[in-house]
């Protein structure tokens, strides 16, 4: 089972998430700079970090994932909106038509990812 961190790690973990900079996150926690430092060399500390960032990060998609509806109808409204000025419809079109490429962009390499995922874990079990 992985180790806990201990007080300090946990406040200075806490501090890097609000914090600008290392330096502040030190200061926020009370800790030195070359003891958030040496944490920050730490696998287990950096693993829960990046734990903690990926969580935050997925909260934020999905708040974003939620808009994003009623961005693509603005944007269409505007886009087939004949009173707008033509700059901004075209603008419009030319932010669905990148979103839509985009979005197909991102299903291929997942779907790329999910293949590289298989034949890896099939080289794994033939070992």
């Amino acid at each position: 089972m992985a180790e806990a961190l201990n007080i300090r790690q946990d406040r200075f973990l806490k501090a890097l998430l609000e914090s600008p900079s290392i330096e502040k996150a030190c200061k926020l926690a009370g800790i030195n700079k070359s003891t958030g430092y040496k944490y920050l060399k730490d696998s287990h500390f950096m693993a829960e970090y990046r734990a903690l960032r990926r969580e935050a990060m997925q909260q934020v998609t999905a708040r974003l994932q939620k808009a994003s509806e009623e961005a693509v109808a603005v944007l269409k409204e505007v886009m087939l909106d004949k009173e707008a000025a033509p700059n901004a419809r075209v603008q419009s079109a030319k932010n669905v038509l990148d979103i839509a490429y985009r979005s197909i962009e991102l299903d291929d390499i997942q779907e790329q990812l999910d293949e590289l995922k298989h034949t890896v874990g099939e080289a794994y079990e033939k070992e």
